[in-house]
């Protein structure tokens, strides 16, 4: 997670009625795939790293993935990784795969939870031109819950700490928690961690361990080996045990994801399309009756906007995230609450449903 500690300061009306415009945010899957959100919204610790394991040498080693057909955005993003083809797979990899074989449950149920928000985020990546296997940190981080509080209050997919959160404008009152904002949120990580692939001269391994630890934590090791004439490279430093786990659990994640056949792990599929699309509001909206009154499951709504932390979308973005298959409907259902009650202060008013193309960039 973003660490809290030792981090430079950084990065620091009713609109007219019922008009249709488009967002431009997309994430997951095809209108026929629908996904489980979880119905607690309260605290969810995230996994342990372990390290210590043993190490199975008879385990697969990669070869070549088999061909994408362009219908899974796992097979998608395994096509684009190679950050563990430059490493090699050495122990510490080789031990956090083997925990994730011996732990099936871990990546199958992040895999589904990671159903509404790949698509956005691999698209985003690949905007950005970002390595592909950084659509994976989210399970290190948070196993894929928006909604995951760490032991150290860190929050959100992305696990952001408070401070950190507020260098990166992600705003946090009693009713809004832009940590938890998927779209928010996604971009402070990569606005991070590009700050910090840049900070470390262009090796990603660094910045990712630096995203966990704290640029001055990494920085302090590699000056620690360099008076000592050791390598500089993320494998030779002297870093916290967390952090010496977290990189190598990224790479076996991508192990897993490139080849699953091979290692006979199940990840739950998430078609390579859209899922989201945003409609945006002039007024505040409570989310418990609009999704009665569109007749959906107020859990789906739920899921995509976790960040509104009473349920109403108050002090966050004029928009809400809906699934696109249910855009049309949900603006429906708007406009029929402000007709019926255009007076209350908490009802809203659609502006847009109409879904925009990728890339469209909505958000600063």
């Amino acid at each position: 997670m973003p660490p809290f500690s030792a981090l430079p300061a950084r990065f620091s009306s009713l609109t007219c009625a019922l008009r249709l415009s488009s967002l431009g945010i997309v994430v997951l899957c095809a209108s026929c795939q629908s996904f489980d959100y979880p119905r607690q919204a309260s605290v969810e610790h995230t996994p342990r790293l372990v390290a210590g394991l043993k190490h199975s040498p008879d385990m697969p080693t990669p070869s070549f993935p088999v061909a994408y057909d362009g219908s899974d955005i796992w097979g998608r993003l395994g096509q684009g990784f190679s950050l563990v083809d430059d490493n090699g797979i050495n122990q510490r990899i080789a031990r956090q795969r083997d925990w994730l074989l011996a732990n099936p449950r871990f990546l199958r149920n992040a895999s589904q939870r990671a159903g509404p928000y790949l698509h956005y985020i691999a698209e985003s990546l690949d905007q950005r031109r970002m390595p592909a296997e950084l659509a994976l940190l989210p399970i290190v981080e948070s196993a894929y819950n928006p909604k995951a509080n760490s032991i150290r209050d860190a929050a959100g997919l992305w696990q952001f700490m408070a401070a950190t959160g507020r260098d990166f404008n992600l705003r946090q009152t009693a009713w809004y928690d832009g940590r938890r904002d998927v779209v928010a949120s996604s971009k402070a990580a990569m606005d991070y961690l590009t700050r910090l692939h840049d900070q470390f001269n262009g090796d990603w391994l660094l910045a990712m361990a630096a995203y966990n630890a704290g640029e001055g934590t990494v920085a302090r090791a590699i000056e620690a080996n360099q008076r000592r004439g050791l390598p500089g490279d993320y494998w030779h430093l002297d870093l916290p045990r967390e952090t010496q786990d977290y990189v190598p659990r990224l790479l076996a994640l991508s192990l897993l994801v490139r080849e699953p056949e091979v290692y006979g792990v199940q990840l739950s599929p998430v078609a390579n399309a859209p899922y989201f699309t945003a409609i945006e509001l002039a007024r505040p909206v409570d989310l418990g009756r609009l999704a009665a009154s569109a007749g959906i499951d107020e859990a789906v709504l739920l899921g995509l906007n976790p960040a509104f932390l009473r349920k109403k979308t108050v002090d966050g973005p004029n928009h809400l995230l809906v699934p696109r298959e249910q855009a049309r409907q949900l603006s429906a259902s708007l406009a029929k609450m402000m007709s019926e009650a255009s007076d209350t202060p908490t009802e809203a008013l659609a502006v847009s449903a109409t879904p925009m193309s990728p890339s469209v960039r909505l958000l600063p």
